[in-house]
């Protein structure tokens, strides 16, 4: 009897142990089960409400209302993929932190990011790749045989907008084995970041999954995408064009550069051209 029950009690410690160890080693696997999560995740409609502003409206040409105080012109809407080539003649504004060239309005917002991740993981996250000049996506597209690199032009990292971050040993598609990866995910897009290629949206932006590169949209934008899984080809072709849509404290519109028609009394204007034809304003009143 007794070695009956020695034995149960060995089966049972055994059990545990080969529990505890296959959950360990599929928590490990972050790259298999974050996917999959995400493909289940219910996301919300878009956070977006069509509306008529109250007048006065003033007309504005492109030019003017650039040179108007509380006018910021960026260009965080901006659509880069094999359909959308970067214009002729963007010049891509950039600065350098930490020896990573980015568009100076993304040093804030992802120093915020990569500190909150810090503070809830205990890992730090750092840039991989950040701004290339068309000679440099021109070696990567060369080197690679996988067919997953841009073409000239087409590449986001050339519009110095966005980042491929990695944590330490962790990086590529790794980067979900780390908690610090999967906190970027969870949370990138309250710092203005979207993951721009997501899970099964590979119809729509002719790119594989890509947990590790962020874009920078602003806010409300990022909120939105992320909290509705859009993709950005999928935000831009929400906005029917000319029309008011109300985001939390934010009024959007998508017009035309020709004539831009606002309701007055904002106080802060984001203008960002989409490279569709038409320029976003996202209006902020106090």
């Amino acid at each position: 009897m007794k070695i009956k029950k020695k034995y149960r009690v060995l089966c049972i410690v055994l059990a545990c142990v080969v529990f505890v160890s296959a959950v360990g080693f599929v928590m490990y696997h972050g790259e298999w089960w974050f996917p999959l999560l995400e493909r289940m995740r219910v996301h919300k409609s878009p956070d977006l409400n069509r509306t008529e502003p109250e007048g006065p409206w003033r007309q504005w040409s492109l030019a003017e209302l650039c040179a108007e105080e509380g006018v910021t012109t960026s260009y965080q809407l901006l659509l880069v993929n094999e359909s959308h080539p970067l214009p002729a003649d963007y010049v891509p504004e950039l600065t350098e932190y930490n020896g990573a060239r980015m568009h100076p309005m993304m040093v804030e917002p992802y120093v915020a990011l990569r500190d909150s991740v810090q503070d809830k993981t205990g890992v730090r996250i750092y840039v991989a790749s950040d701004y290339r000049t068309a000679e440099e996506q021109a070696e990567i597209l060369a080197s690679s045989d996988s067919g997953i690199a841009a073409d000239i032009g087409c590449s986001e990292h050339e519009a110095g907008l966005a980042l491929d971050v990695y944590a330490p040993y962790f990086g590529g598609v790794n980067f979900l084995r780390s908690r610090a990866g999967r906190e970027v995910n969870r949370v990138c897009g309250e710092y203005g970041f979207i993951i721009r290629y997501p899970v099964d949206k590979v119809d729509v932006t002719g790119i594989d999954y890509e947990p590790w590169h962020i874009r920078y949209v602003g806010q409300p934008h990022a909120t939105v995408m992320m909290q509705s899984g859009l993709t950005l080809e999928e935000y831009i072709e929400l906005f029917e064009p000319h029309a008011w849509y109300e985001a939390g404290d934010y009024l959007i519109s998508r017009q035309s550069p020709d004539a831009i028609e606002l309701p007055q009394g904002w106080s802060a204007c984001e203008l960002s051209p989409d490279n569709t034809g038409y320029w976003f304003c996202t209006l902020r009143f106090d």
